[in-house]
């Protein structure tokens, strides 16, 4: 995470059109509320985009959700032409942690959701995850971590509806 917080630090905020901006393939949350996103998005309406989404370019003029997704369909739900985010350089390791991390952080995350996400730190290749050093980063015990990583398992053929 080192390497993150050195490359967050050359962020750029700015406002970019909805139409440029992707949801992220390796984002663990998978379930949204349909009632919920029309209820963000009618504040959004009102109020705006509170806070900014957090992306990285993936070529010119297109840009990978790494946390916002929420807010991103909401903000589509509300027909809103640009959005807030904050550009940072990461590679594909430093977006899944960080997605893992912003997950961990909801009140409403679902076990096999963050499950996922541990598992998919897990199979990277390169830097190498180990269950002992996800638990360092997201502040979780590491037989928290094998708990989840084993809910991940039959997983692979029952996917969430």
């Amino acid at each position: 995470m080192q390497d993150a917080q050195n490359t967050a630090i050359s962020n750029e905020y700015r406002s970019v059109p909805i139409s440029i901006l992707v949801e992220s393939a390796t984002n663990p949350r998978k379930r949204f509320d349909e009632k919920n996103l029309e209820e963000l998005a009618a504040s959004m309406r009102a109020q705006g985009i509170l806070a900014p989404l957090l992306v990285r370019e993936l070529e010119e003029s297109k840009y990978e959700v790494v946390a916002g997704a929420r807010r991103l369909r909401a903000a589509k739900l509300a027909e809103l032409e640009n959005l807030p985010v904050r550009v940072v350089k990461l590679t594909d390791a430093e977006a899944i942690e960080a997605q893992c991390v912003e997950n961990l952080q909801r009140e409403d995350i679902h076990p096999l959701e963050e499950a996922l996400g541990f598992k998919s730190l897990l199979e990277l290749g390169q830097p190498t995850y180990t269950i002992a050093s996800i638990a360092a980063r997201t502040g979780k015990s590491e037989a928290y971590i094998y708990g989840r990583i084993r809910l991940a398992e039959p997983y692979e053929s029952h996917p969430l509806p």
